[in-house]
């Protein structure tokens, strides 16, 4: 549910001020949010090369790739479609999760990943652009939510290791605050309205 209405307003505040705007601070405020949350919990910081090198690469793939990559699609596509691709993600982690851990699939399952691909075909082949010889399949906001799925399919294999050095809350919070940073640099590069324009126009 609120995996949904985040899709929707995504859409409404995009054209106002940047995709790289809007993921940066998706990200950025929650992660400090969720950083407080743990401290006070008692949980610890992070420590070590291993630690930091884990949530580093974590921010990397889950936080600044997924958010960058999910805020140019929806740029390009609906939200309903955008939210349906984005979900496909599990379709990976089921893969992933057979090859590096073993875990088993079974027929039901493998029938099941067989229809999901199946189905995201059917959803996102129509929607590609195409003008005459020329095929715009960057410009295609159904190929950056697919990648996005894709970066946080990966992601979401990726905790398992990143939890082997740090806790795991207190990892997804500094994977939020680091993931956003690259974002906000994009921003600023990309004149993104958020920064080229006033203070006083935010809501």
């Amino acid at each position: 549910f609120f995996w949904g209405t985040a899709m929707v307003a995504m859409k409404e505040v995009l054209p106002k001020y940047g995709p790289f705007f809007v993921s940066s601070f998706r990200l950025i405020p929650a992660g400090f949010l969720l950083v407080a949350f743990a401290a006070s919990r008692g949980r610890p910081f992070p420590s070590g090369f291993n630690a930091w090198l884990s949530i580093s690469l974590f921010a990397l793939i889950d936080a600044a790739c997924f958010q960058g990559f999910l805020a140019e699609g929806l740029e390009k596509t609906s939200a309903g479609l955008g939210s349906v691709i984005i979900d496909s993600q599990p379709l990976t982690v089921a893969v992933l999760a057979a090859l590096l851990f073993g875990e088993s699939i079974g027929i039901i399952g493998a029938a099941g990943l067989v229809l999901g691909v199946v189905g995201l075909v059917l959803l996102e082949l129509p929607a590609l652009s195409f003008d005459g010889s020329d095929f715009s399949l960057w410009g295609s906001g159904e190929l950056w939510m697919l990648l996005a799925a894709q970066s946080m399919a990966v992601g979401t294999v990726m905790v398992r290791w990143v939890s082997k050095y740090s806790d795991p809350i207190m990892a997804t919070g500094w994977h939020m605050v680091i993931g956003g940073l690259p974002l906000v640099a994009f921003a600023i590069l990309n004149n993104d309205p958020a920064v080229s324009g006033s203070l006083k126009e935010y809501s």
